[in-house]
């Protein structure tokens, strides 16, 4: 396993120009009549005992095809696509065109292999958005009697759905890679299905060689975080207001034990907006703007705190911290005893928190009690 993780690493850098926009794979590069390809818009990868089965799922056309699905078993991932452009009829399916990749249960707990295969591809692409779907298996969502119509379009608007209200954009091949040859574990949406459709159920940690659990509730919006993303989008706070992040900054300061820490300070800054308060909050008054300010911290803490201990608890490092250590204190940090270190990390989250603006009045203009 750690040789392909080694693998990984050198493909990585061999193929990083193609990840790039405007780099990436296109029927220019092998020109096909487009009217005769049927576009591969999103894969399923499920492990099986000496091999994998591979389901894909192409959109909907402008000339009116309905979507097609395929599904197909082999040794390698790359034997499993010839026969999928074999059932399609050959040189039909055009794999550059993927926008999503779904691992199974099974198949995320042999993330590097997979991804190890998708970076070694002539047809796959590093940039293509990652997920792991839960209590299923990823056919389920690609071919089952319950898909979508259009799994890509269902997948699409889900990652809308992240980027805007949280916990974060879906991860890509290329960042789990990474995560993984940095860091040791990595994260990727985790799906689950309802009513055949694919809905937001937090973040997948994935290991070298397992899968290492499931973020949900607090703990995936505080991974969120550290992954750039909004957390959530709307919080509403127990003294009536409604904020909108608008951004968080986190910052990290050991407490040293030799060349790991002993203790690990976390201190996260986050920015908001009122979108909506109950008549007599007085927003323009400092006591109006500290309760919801505190309020606000109050959630964020508990949430990073969650994602920390999350982390601990697995001895994942998942958020990166030992990466950002080693960054910032290059001379001091020792990544040979950090995986020790971090499975007795003691965290201390300290979190401010801002009111940026209030929308639209710090207090409503239709008197007391109206809205």
């Amino acid at each position: 396993m750690r040789a392909r993780v080694k693998r990984l690493a050198a493909l990585l850098l061999a193929l990083a120009p193609l990840a790039l926009p405007g780099c990436t794979l296109s029927v220019y590069n092998n020109y096909r009549d487009v009217g005769s390809l049927l576009v591969v818009q999103a894969l399923g990868i499920d492990s099986r005992p000496g091999g994998v089965t591979l389901s894909a799922a192409t959109g909907a056309d402008a000339s009116g095809r309905e979507p097609v699905r395929l599904k197909a078993s082999a040794g390698t991932l790359e034997a499993a696509l010839e026969a999928i452009e074999a059932k399609s009829g050959a040189g039909r399916a055009f794999f550059a065109g993927t926008g999503a990749i779904v691992l199974g249960p099974a198949a995320a707990g042999e993330a590097a292999r997979w991804l190890d295969a998708v970076a070694r591809s002539k047809d796959l692409r590093l940039d293509t958005e990652l997920y792991v779907i839960k209590n299923t298996e990823a056919a389920a969502l690609l071919t089952g009697e319950d898909a979508p119509e259009d799994v890509f379009a269902a997948l699409d608007a889900l990652d809308t759905r992240l980027r805007t209200g949280g916990p974060a954009p879906a991860p890509t091949c290329a960042d789990a890679a990474r995560s993984l040859l940095e860091s040791g574990a990595a994260l990727a949406a985790a799906i689950e299905l309802l009513d055949g459709e694919p809905v937001g159920a937090g973040f997948a940690v994935l290991g070298p060689d397992s899968l290492a659990g499931w973020l949900t509730g607090g703990a995936a919006l505080g991974a969120g975080l550290f992954l750039g993303g909004p957390g959530t989008g709307v919080i509403e706070l127990d003294c009536g207001a409604a904020v909108e992040l608008a951004g968080a900054d986190i910052g990290l300061e050991p407490v040293w034990d030799g060349g790991a820490p002993a203790s690990l300070r976390v201190n996260v800054s986050v920015r908001a907006g009122v979108i909506e308060a109950p008549a007599g909050l007085a927003l323009d008054s400092a006591g109006g703007r500290g309760l919801v300010e505190g309020e606000l911290a109050g959630a964020v803490e508990e949430w990073v705190g969650s994602a920390l201990g999350e982390s601990v608890a697995m001895g994942a490092d998942f958020l990166g911290l030992g990466r950002e250590l080693q960054t910032r204190y290059p001379g001091r940090f020792d990544a040979a005893l950090w995986p020790e270190a971090l499975s007795r990390l003691d965290c201390e989250v300290e979190v401010t928190a801002k009111i940026l603006n209030v929308r639209e009045y710090p207090v409503s203009p239709f008197g007391e009690g109206k809205a």
